[in-house]
């Protein structure tokens, strides 16, 4: 992706950063998925959050059979 190239920004009006640390394969993974996209890395990270967000609080259907989406991290 061409460092110019304007991108949609994130729906979300926070002011509080938030980031990790993660392998090349994962960073990779990342960047691929925003360029698919067609957004920015924040935004997707975003996205990804707030999917599992809701995923936990809300009971978020599965758009294939209707269960319920439920992600479980492991400690």
């Amino acid at each position: 992706m061409e460092k110019n190239s304007r991108l949609p920004m994130a729906d979300c009006h926070g002011d509080i950063p938030c980031s990790t640390k993660v392998d090349s394969s994962m960073r990779g993974f990342l960047e691929d998925e925003a360029e698919r996209l067609g957004v920015t890395k924040a935004e997707l990270h975003r996205r990804v959050l707030d999917f599992y967000r809701r995923s936990r609080e809300d009971e978020t259907p599965c758009p294939h059979c209707a269960e319920d989406i439920d992600i479980q991290l492991r400690s």
